[in-house]
């Protein structure tokens, strides 16, 4: 105490060195986030629980990994081989989950066998339905009992609130349903049933809008600005957003394969007619759509869709319809003369009718007499060849 007491007479520092102060801080940091519950916590008990519960079933989870991802970088996310479910969260949110080969087969051996072989080569196989079905409650009970566990409030937003909607065949379906602009990778590695088997469970979360302070929301309301949260795409939006390239054909060309391999620089080919009322709508494949009328509007080429591909035909358009494309007067279709026929047809044929003589009554043919009846065949059954055949013979 004395020299405590001497030490500040002197003007001396009696605080601890910053080193020390520095290690104080790491370890009571350490010691917080061990008691911390995080989401990688959270996720590996709660996973253990769910496979004892559900399917009594030993699983532990003995690696995890968390990326940040962009819409645009989710392409080596989804495996073609494996199972991709489409996860439907809160406020018309999607995620998606991917369960590797060898967790599906170890969660159906469990339910239908009761235990779990180990994995052998060549067990690939195409997913169905009914392994979607089968590990749909697995992946539900997951996230619903581990959504609630998480301390911090960014990440019980992360997983909250999503619970399995479809199974996608493609990656490329998948994609197409994810419209949010980040995502959160979780990537679990999971041992199973005491190492018979080691499996992959790979969940895609859509980052959660952030949260605006009640405060700051009043204050931007005083303003007069805009607090709205933008509305996330419907998956028909996304659908129908997509581009879609078509073929138009005015005209069929069919020549010998010979003609075609000697064609050359310069040769022409005469196309026929072309009508431009009559364009054919084709896909990339080649598959008839309808038909059309194909002009321009405002500098760009156009078609109207005047038949579809289900029979449908729409009204063929008038001469202000086809100004309004841009067709020419060329394009028109020309009135064919006699339109206007009756029964008895048109009238320079009903004229040159009129004019033809009437046909004479033909006589009466006589009538023609009774053939003879024919004689009875001789007996054949002699001669070679017609031993085989039977004869019916008349009773008496």
């Amino acid at each position: 105490m004395g020299q405590d007491q001497e030490q500040l007479a002197k003007g001396e520092d009696t605080a601890p060195p910053v080193g020390v102060l520095h290690r104080k801080a790491h370890t009571g940091r350490a010691v917080h986030q061990a008691r911390a519950m995080t989401l990688a916590k959270a996720l590996r008990l709660t996973l253990a629980k769910v496979a004892d519960d559900l399917f009594d079933m030993a699983m532990a989870v003995i690696g995890l990994r968390r990326e940040t991802h962009s819409a645009d970088n989710l392409d080596q996310v989804f495996p073609a081989d494996a199972l991709l479910l489409l996860m439907e969260g809160p406020q018309r949110q999607r995620g998606g989950v991917v369960v590797d080969q060898a967790l599906v087969g170890a969660l159906l051996q469990q339910q239908t066998m009761g235990k779990v072989l180990p994995a052998a080569e060549g067990d690939a196989r195409t997913m169905t339905e009914t392994d979607a079905a089968m590990c749909a409650p697995f992946v539900d009970a997951l996230i619903h009992r581990a959504a609630g566990l998480p301390e911090t409030e960014a990440d019980r937003q992360l997983i909250s609130g999503y619970t399995f909607g479809a199974r996608t065949e493609t990656p490329r379906l998948l994609l197409m349903a994810l419209t949010a602009q980040n995502y959160e990778i979780i990537e679990i590695t999971v041992d199973i049933d005491g190492g018979t088997r080691q499996g992959t469970l790979t969940l895609c979360l859509p980052h959660s809008e952030a949260v605006t302070d009640p405060g700051s929301r009043d204050e931007a309301e005083e303003d007069g600005a805009s607090a709205a949260k933008p509305t996330p795409k419907k998956l028909t939006e996304t659908v129908l957003g997509l581009r879609v390239d078509l073929n138009i054909a005015l005209t069929r060309v069919r020549m010998p394969l010979r003609r075609l391999g000697r064609l050359k620089v310069g040769d022409q080919i005469d196309l026929g007619r072309c009508a431009f009322d009559q364009a054919r709508v084709l896909t990339m494949g080649g598959k008839a759509l309808g038909l059309g009328t194909l002009g321009r509007v405002n500098g760009m080429r156009a078609l109207r869709i005047t038949q579809t591909g289900q029979g449908q035909t729409h009204t063929e358009p008038d001469g202000d319809a086809r100004a309004a494309v841009g067709l020419s007067p060329a394009a028109e279709m020309p009135d064919m003369p006699g339109a206007d026929y009756d029964a008895a047809g048109p009238p320079e044929m009903a004229e040159g009718l009129s004019d033809l003589p009437d046909l004479p009554d033909l006589p009466d043919l006589p009538d023609l007499p009774d053939l003879p009846d024919l004689p009875d065949l001789p007996d054949m059954s002699d001669l070679p060849g017609f031993e085989d055949i039977p004869v019916e013979q008349e009773a008496g």
